[in-house]
């Protein structure tokens, strides 16, 4: 199957899921650059004078139109699936998503990649339900599809209801001139790290458009060129480095990722990304960054290759000092061209074999001097990357900890008597842990589930060691938590990558440590 990729400029335009489940969306623009547009493209007010300000309400709306899926394992390789598919139970099927990618009648890559599902169920709810069915727990990977177009009727009126109409099915906000930005009012993010919501006046440019999704509220696509998307996603991930070189590298890694997973992560959905962590975070764009703008003019259109195909780039925020197989990490089992390495320029003054829970314990504690040790990098004075991610130590009593495992897993343990690592990868981090207490023995898989098993929100990786306080009996009191890194650790490490640029190392040189299996080449 072939995705042929609209273009605005010479520059491929795709469509990225900004806003979800919103009763109502309050916009402003100027009212000289926009015009408001039924799904047909007719416009829907001869004259908009006011100061742009508007706000956009379901008024009437039809029953869910999507059912679910649980997906099991993904690969580009249709027949190592169809292996694990004769193990499987009933209702479980594999499915194709992707494609070719064509730009200007060239093929990009070929961005084929076969699903392990299981289902159709009816919400979202029950497909995480049946996930332990499956060896899976809270943090399942879903995806819905849609049985038909959504029915409804939305309301666009002004702030003094001076202006009204309604229109049935959805609408576009349409620039009518290049550059222009619209703002989305006081919307509510959500960083999942940490449970805290703010809310902000978000800048966007390309179009808006809003339908009305399964909930009965409503969804916003923006459809935008790949380097206007790029700005949001360069300004959402600085976190506070602003080094050009880094810069450089963190929009070529962004811009693989994004050709190596269109048609892959919404196929469904009507859309190619959504707006946070799962693809990648885009809270609109900062007007002001001209730095940034440089940037983008001087990597327009580069990204990684591997053998012909663009490669998915990972980046996360600290690798602790040792990056990790992509392979195996999560659904995907077929990422061999990022492997995990040390996060340094030097060779290693011991070899230590991380996958051994006495060598980890000695590296983790040894706080090795490694490109992403620092307590905070300085850039004219100013403190810019956060500490808290290269170590870190969470404690609790054995009863918090307890509790945290009921609320994330639903499971009751009773008094909890041991936490074994079972598993680890070449950089120590947990793949897979054996809880052992009074009632009953359970193991958890995967990265989020344990991130999220083992704290009230997440914890900062899953790369620890765990130091147990014991009574007189040799029952556990408590447990400390000592850890290493910030997200998942696969590919660029943030924190790494700009300890280079500011010790002179080129984007270059930064995307060949990270990923020296692949090499920098223009598509456009």
């Amino acid at each position: 199957m072939d995705i042929t990729l609209k273009t605005i400029n010479k520059q491929p335009v795709i469509n990225i899921n900004i806003f979800k489940r919103q009763k109502h969306v309050d916009l402003q623009f100027e009212p000289n650059a926009f015009v408001f547009e039924d799904i047909d493209g007719k416009p829907l007010f001869e004259d908009m004078h006011n100061q742009g300000r508007w706000r956009i309400k379901v008024k009437q709306a039809n029953t869910k139109p999507y059912i679910y899926y649980l997906i099991l394992k993904e690969s580009d390789n249709r027949a190592s699936l169809e292996e694990d598919l004769k193990c499987m139970r009933q209702g479980v099927s594999i499915e194709h998503v992707g494609g070719n990618i064509i730009l200007d009648n060239r093929l990009v890559t070929a961005n084929d990649k076969y699903i392990l599902i299981a289902g159709p169920f009816s919400s979202e709810r029950e497909a995480r339900h049946h996930s332990q069915n499956f060896a899976q727990r809270n943090h399942c990977h879903i995806y819905k599809k849609a049985l038909e177009t959504p029915k409804g009727i939305l309301e666009i009126f002004d702030p003094h209801y001076e202006i009204f109409t309604e229109v049935r099915g959805g609408l576009r906000l349409v620039p009518k001139k290049e550059g222009a930005y619209f703002q989305i009012k006081r919307y509510a993010i959500c960083y999942h790290e940490n449970n805290k919501i703010e809310h902000k006046d978000l800048s966007y440019q390309g179009v808006l458009r809003i339908g009305i999704d399964e909930d009965s509220t409503q969804f916003g696509i923006n459809e935008i060129t790949v380097e206007d998307y790029l700005k949001g996603v360069l300004h959402s991930e600085m976190d506070g480095s602003n080094h050009p070189e880094y810069l450089k590298s963190l929009a070529i890694a962004a811009r693989s990722q994004i050709f190596a997973r269109i048609g892959q992560m919404h196929a469904h959905e009507g859309f190619d990304f959504c707006s946070d962590s799962h693809c990648l975070r885009y809270y609109g764009i900062d007007e002001k960054k001209e730095s940034t703008e440089q940037v983008l003019k001087e990597t327009r259109g580069m990204i990684l290759s591997s053998e012909k195909q663009v490669c998915n780039a990972y980046f996360s925020y600290s690798c602790g000092g040792h990056t990790e197989n992509a392979s195996g990490i999560w659904l995907n089992d077929h990422f061999d061209y990022i492997k995990g390495k040390p996060d340094t320029l030097i060779p290693a003054s011991e070899n230590l074999n991380l996958q051994k829970n006495e060598d980890i314990r000695k590296w983790i504690l040894s706080r090795p001097d490694v490109l992403c040790k620092t307590d905070a990098l300085t850039q004219g004075g100013r403190p810019q990357l956060s500490s808290d991610a290269f170590r870190w130590e969470v404690f609790y009593t054995r009863s918090e900890l307890e509790e945290i495992i009921y609320e994330k897993t639903g499971e009751e343990l009773g008094i909890i008597y041991e936490l074994i690592p079972a598993k680890r990868g070449v950089s120590g981090r947990i793949m897979e842990i054996e809880v052992l207490s009074s009632l009953k023995n359970i193991t958890i898989k995967g990265e989020m589930n344990i991130r999220s098993a083992f704290s009230n929100t997440l914890l900062n990786s899953y790369c620890f060691i765990i130091e147990p306080e014991l009574d007189i009996d040799g029952v556990p009191i408590s447990f400390t938590f000592i850890g290493a890194g910030k997200g998942h650790g696969v590919g660029l490490c943030k924190v790494g990558a700009a300890k280079m640029a500011q010790d002179g190392k080129s984007y270059t040189e930064i995307l060949s440590h990270y990923f020296e299996r692949c090499s920098i080449k223009g598509i456009y």
